[in-house]
């Protein structure tokens, strides 16, 4: 095949979840591509992070942060270390300097857009908001004129891609955010919660990630409170400009767990709330629940068959509590075999390996 040899990313912050993608690639792509990451040290002291991060294959470069001269210092770093595929590794609008520096130069620039990008104005419910959200996909659509490929890992912005921004289809592709199915595996649920002091005997639902708008906040606010039997473990940020914080009994708010300690949470519960009103993909933490064999609450939205370990409810507080009823009545044993089903799904559909040859293809040949 023919494989590029140098291939930089970029990010104008360095987010966890780029920290994943990034030492996915470092597994899956050929060990004669030589990989760089350009980032800025906008939110912190990513020099200081960047001991933490186990990237072993990765040169990382960060520029202080001045959008005007990060473009030209990407443009340099570029022609210095003979760049030949250029990609941003966060928001679509961190191309925007890679644009300059593919220009007059023999590179190649793919975007990689995460959400479903063609329906950003539905993660907020600020009207003013909305339409500032709305004219975001003006500059989309400049972005892609400059691209030579663009990947979408929402597959209803894939199909609506060719249309929106006047392309051949072939330019675009659908790339699911994969997961590792390893490292996401099933526990044993009465060791898991005596590990983590939960009773046996409680009705256990997680959420991992900021409670948000978008991310179904609202929602999952509201299931809390009419429900005040089962736990609800939330693992993330609650962004109470958004969101009110709530206090009660039935809530536990973990702000961080290490990555690698994630399975252990997700084993010791019966049920993920995953929701997200931008997109239909399943987002990385319906995929991490599935995988250790936990059944997720998603919205009719999600790009996936029914089955009865992929609930599907329509934005209604009303049909959530409704069908999250529904589950926790179903008989235990036939939960189980729920979900040995969810973890065969997540690894036939959703693993890292599934998806190893298209992620190969999109950004190398």
């Amino acid at each position: 095949m023919n494989y590029k040899t140098k291939i930089c990313f970029f990010s104008v912050g360095f987010a966890f979840n780029r920290l994943v993608r990034l030492r996915y690639y470092e597994k899956i792509f050929p060990k004669d591509v030589e990989m760089f990451l350009v980032t800025t040290d906008k939110y912190g002291n990513t020099k200081e992070e960047e001991n933490k991060w186990g990237l072993n294959r990765t040169k990382v470069l960060v520029l202080k942060h001045n959008p005007l001269k990060n473009t030209f210092e990407i443009r340099q770093i570029c022609d210095k270390y003979r760049i030949n595929v250029l990609s941003n590794l966060g928001h679509p609008f961190g191309a925007v300097p890679l644009i300059l520096a593919k220009v007059f130069r023999d590179r190649k620039v793919f975007l990689y857009y995460l959400g479903d990008v063609l329906e950003i104005f539905k993660t907020t419910k600020l009207s003013v908001k909305k339409a500032k959200l709305f004219m975001m996909l003006l500059p989309y659509f400049i972005l892609s004129k400059f691209s030579n490929k663009s990947a979408f890992v929402g597959y209803r912005s894939y199909q609506k891609a060719p249309y929106f921004f006047l392309s051949n289809k072939e330019k675009f592709h659908f790339l699911q955010a994969p997961v590792n199915t390893n490292l996401f595996r099933p526990y044993d649920k009465i060791k898991s919660r005596k590990n983590l002091g939960i009773s046996k005997e409680k009705k256990v639902v997680i959420y991992v990630g900021r409670v948000t708008y978008l991310k179904g906040g609202d929602i999952l606010s509201g299931l809390i409170k009419l429900n005040p039997d089962i736990d609800f473990i939330v693992i993330g940020k609650w962004i109470e400009k958004e969101i009110p914080k709530i206090n009660t009994k039935n809530l536990k708010v973990i702000e961080r767990v290490p990555n690698e300690n994630l399975p252990e949470y997700y084993s010791a519960s019966d049920l993920a709330f995953i929701y997200n009103r931008q997109g239909d993909q399943p987002q990385i933490t319906g995929s991490e629940s599935l995988a250790c064999g936990i059944p997720v609450l998603h919205t009719e939205r999600f790009y996936a068959p029914d089955k009865d370990f992929i609930i599907k409810v329509n934005d209604s507080l009303e049909d959530a509590n409704k069908k999250m009823t529904f589950f926790f009545n179903i008989d235990k044993e036939k939960r189980k075999i729920i979900s040995v089903k969810a973890r065969e799904y997540a690894i036939s559909s959703m693993s890292d390996e599934v998806w190893k040859d298209r992620y190969i293809d999109f950004y190398l040949k």
